[in-house]
C-alpha cells in the first residue's frame, strides 16, 4: 500500500494487503538464479555414443528441468484452505517491482511476497465467510478519496493514482482488494470498541502517546537461521550465559562485544533512543519501557532471536490530552485486534507449503 493514501486500517495492514517489497535486512540469505544450461549438438551426439557420457550429463539435464519447473507460472507454491497460490501470483508482483531490489535479494523478496499473499488469502476467505464485503459504492468512494489525496500532495504533482501505485509495485486491483479488506475488517473489529475501552487502553499505554523515549543497548543471539530444537537450545544457553556475566558485574558493553550477533555490538550494543511504538518490535519495546535506568532485562524473545536489554537513559514525555489522540488510540487497538485475528486464522488454517524458500 502507498503509505498515507488509504484510510487508517489500510495503513495498519498495508504491509500485508497490497504486497510489495520495501526493505530487506542486511545479511539475508539469498539465492541467485543460475543461467539455464543449453545442450548443443556436440553434447547430443556424445550422449548417443556413450551411456557413460549420458550419465555424466544428468546433473545438467536435471538443472534445466528444475529451472523450467521454477519458471512454470502455474506451479503451486502454497495451498491455503484448498485455494492455490501459484508462481504467476508472485511473478506479477516481482515484475511490477522491477529494479526496486537487488537480484541477490530475489529469494528474500519472493518469501515476503508469498507470506503476504497467504495472509491476504486468509483475510479474503474470512471476509467472504462472514459476509463482510463492502458495497461497490463504498469501494469507489474510497478510491476517489485516495485520488484526491494524491492531487493535493505536492510531491506527487502530475501523477495519476495508477502511476503512483505502479511506482510502488501495485495496481488498482490490488488497491481495491486492500480497500475491501480494510473496510470489512474495520467494521468487524470495531463492533465491540467503545469510548470506555479506548480510554482504558490509553491509560494502560500512556507512554506510547506522550513521545517518551528510552535509550537502550542490547545483546542479541540471532535465531533466524536456526531450524532445530538443538540449535534453539544452544541459543538460549548462550543468552543465559551472557546474562549471568552481566549479573556478575561484567561490563555490559564488553559482554555485548563477546556475545552479540547484532552489528551494534561494536558500540557496546547501543541502539540509541527510540519511542514506545513504531521503531522496535513489540516484545522488545514493551520490555525496554518496563525497565528503569540501569536495569537489565531477563532474556526477551522476538522474531530476531533472544535479547538482553539495558536501559541507559529515559526522556520523559509531554502532557497529552486523550481527546486529541482518541482516534489514534482507537486505530492502535484495531491494529492489535487485527494482528490477533490474523494469528488465529493462520493457526486454524490448513496451509500446505509446496516450496521452501
Amino acid at each position: 500500500m502507498v503509505t498515507g493514501f488509504i484510510r487508517p486500517l489500510g495503513i495498519i495492514l498495508g504491509g500485508m494487503l497490497c504486497i510489495h517489497v520495501s526493505v530487506f535486512a542486511a545479511g539475508t540469505d539469498t539465492q541467485k538464479s543460475s543461467t539455464p544450461t543449453k545442450k548443443g549438438k556436440a553434447a547430443a551426439k556424445a550422449e548417443a555414443k556413450s551411456e557413460a557420457k549420458v550419465n555424466a550429463n544428468e546433473p545438467k539435464q536435471k538443472e534445466v528441468a528444475a529451472e523450467k519447473q521454477a519458471d512454470d507460472p502455474n506451479k503451486i507454491l502454497a495451498i491455503v484452505n484448498g485455494e492455490n497460490i501459484c508462481q504467476k501470483d508472485v511473478d506479477q508482483i516481482l515484475t511490477r517491482l522491477g529494479n526496486q531490489f537487488p537480484e541477490e535479494q530475489k529469494t528474500a523478496a519472493t518469501k515476503q511476497i508469498l507470506d503476504g499473499l497467504i495472509t491476504q488469502k486468509l483475510l479474503v476467505q474470512f471476509i467472504k465467510d462472514k459476509k463482510l464485503e463492502p458495497s461497490k459504492a463504498d469501494i469507489d468512494a474510497e478510491l476517489n478519496k485516495v485520488r484526491e489525496d494524491i492531487k493535493s500532495n505536492p510531491g506527487l504533482a502530475g501523477q495519476t493514482l495508477e502511476q503512483v501505485l505502479e511506482s510502488h509495485g501495485s495496481s488498482i486491483d490490488d488497491l481495491k482488494k486492500d480497500i475491501t479488506i480494510s473496510q470489512a475488517l474495520e467494521k468487524y473489529l470495531s463492533k465491540d470498541v467503545d469510548d470506555q475501552k479506548i480510554k482504558a487502553y490509553y491509560e494502560q499505554n500512556k507512554d506510547a502517546y506522550d513521545d517518551a523515549e528510552v535509550k537502550a543497548c542490547h545483546i542479541l543471539v540471532d535465531t533466524r537461521k536456526m531450524k532445530t530444537e538443538a540449535e534453539l537450545a544452544q541459543a538460549k544457553e548462550k543468552i543465559n550465559k551472557a546474562k549471568a556475566e552481566v549479573d556478575a558485574g561484567k561490563d555490559f558493553a564488553e559482554v555485548a562485544k563477546n556475545y552479540s550477533d547484532c552489528p551494534s555490538k561494536e558500540k557496546g550494543g547501543d541502539l540509541g533512543f527510540f519511542k514506545r511504538k513504531g521503531q522496535m518490535v513489540e516484545p522488545f519495546a514493551a520490555a525496554a519501557f518496563a525497565l528503569k535506568v540501569g536495569q537489565v532485562s531477563e532474556p526477551v524473545k522476538t522474531q530476531f532471536g533472544y535479547h538482553i536489554i539495558k536501559v541507559t537513559e529515559i526522556k520523559k514525555g509531554k502532557d497529552v490530552k486523550f481527546d486529541d489522540i482518541k482516534q489514534i488510540v482507537k486505530q492502535d487497538m484495531l491494529q492489535e485486534k487485527a494482528q490477533a485475528l490474523i494469528a488465529q486464522l493462520k493457526q486454524d488454517a490448513k496451509i500446505d507449503m509446496k516450496v521452501v524458500l
